[in-house]
């Protein structure tokens, strides 16, 4: 799924599982970020890029909540992949290899968990069917019942989640 390529800007606010956090930057001696409500607070010495500690959030949070979303949708599945990690990809919101490799995008945390789980679906899928088949989609559909409610909201979304 191709999606167009977007530098990271310093912004007043970040997306995460849907949501939009507005960011409040503080100076510290020490570099910490905590979650309270609808604000993300960062505390950051001086001379350190707070988009940068942002992102290192983000990629944190990916790691436990993609692999925990992609376990719940193979479990339905009744296969798993051989292999997860996290992608850094400017193209794609996710890949499966014909080894049962699956990779998805940390980006993909800033997204609702019903796209969160349509990308897992379609991962999945390929674990039984390695192509866009007409087979493949029937896979996804049973996976993910709105698949293309859901495929084309992420299409809508997917510049504002390349942003970070």
């Amino acid at each position: 799924m191709p999606v167009p390529v977007v530098t990271f800007s310093p912004k007043s606010e970040v997306r995460y599982l849907g949501r939009q956090l507005a960011l409040d930057i503080q100076p510290s001696l020490f570099h910490e970020i905590r979650r309270q409500g609808n604000v993300l607070r960062v505390y950051a010495p001086a001379g350190m890029d707070a988009g940068e500690l942002v992102r290192a959030w983000l990629i944190a949070r990916a790691e436990r909540l993609l692999a925990w979303r992609l376990a719940r949708v193979a479990r339905r599945l009744g296969r798993a992949p051989s292999r997860f990690a996290l992608s850094n990809a400017q193209t794609q919101w996710g890949s499966c290899t014909r080894h049962g490799h699956v990779r998805l995008n940390w980006r993909l945390v800033q997204a609702p968990l019903a796209i969160i789980d349509y990308v897992a679906a379609h991962e999945l899928a390929h674990l039984i069917h390695l192509d866009h088949s007409p087979r493949f989609w029937a896979q996804v559909a049973m996976l993910c019942p709105d698949a293309l409610a859901r495929r084309a909201e992420l299409r809508t979304m997917s510049t504002s989640l390349f942003q970070v």
